[in-house]
C-alpha cells in the first residue's frame, strides 16, 4: 500500500469537495434539510481559497493511495501547535489504514518538534472519536458540536 500526500491545486477543488460530501453522506451526518447543491459551491469556493493560500500556514493535499486520488488531508502548522483541520476518505477506501498512517506522520513531526497536535471531532462523528482515541489523543475542551482532542508527547 503506497500512500502518499500530493499538494492541492485549483483543478482539485471539485474532487476535494465532492470527497467531503460523499463521505459525510455516507455517514448520515448531513441534516434533512441540507441543500447539497449550496453546500458543495460554499465549500468548493471555499477550498479555491485554501488552494490560493488565503488562509496563512494551511497546507491541503490530496491523499492518494497507489497513485489514485482517494482523500483530503488538511494541516494547520504554527510555531506552538499542529492542527488537523480535515482528514477525509471516500466510503470504498475508510478502514484500511490509511487514516492511521496519515496520522501517525504527523504525531511523529509533532513529537520531533515537540508541540501538541490538536484537531477537533464532531460530535456526532463516534467513529471519528474512537480512531483519535486509539490514536492517543486526549478530549482536552468541547464547544458547540465539536470535541477538541490534542495528542502530546509522552514523556
Amino acid at each position: 500500500m503506497n500512500i502518499q500526500l500530493r499538494t492541492a491545486t485549483l483543478d482539485d477543488a471539485p474532487f476535494l469537495t465532492n470527497v467531503v460530501i460523499t463521505a459525510t453522506i455516507a455517514q448520515g451526518r448531513f441534516p434533512a434539510d441540507t441543500d447539497i447543491d449550496e453546500y458543495r459551491a460554499g465549500y468548493e469556493a471555499w477550498t479555491r481559497d485554501t488552494v490560493l493560500g488565503k488562509y496563512p500556514n494551511v497546507s491541503l493535499s490530496v491523499v492518494m493511495l497507489d497513485g489514485v486520488s482517494v482523500g483530503r488531508f488538511r494541516v494547520v502548522r504554527d510555531a506552538v501547535t499542529i492542527t488537523l483541520a480535515g482528514i477525509q476518505l471516500l466510503p470504498a477506501y475508510q478502514s484500511q489504514g490509511i487514516g492511521s498512517v496519515l496520522l501517525r506522520q504527523l504525531i511523529y513531526e509533532a513529537e520531533q518538534k515537540d508541540i501538541p497536535l490538536q484537531l477537533a471531532v464532531e460530535k456526532d462523528n463516534p467513529d471519528a472519536q474512537r480512531f483519535y482515541e486509539r490514536l492517543g489523543f486526549l478530549q482536552i475542551a468541547e464547544g458547540g458540536d465539536e470535541y477538541h482532542l490534542e495528542y502530546r508527547a509522552r514523556k
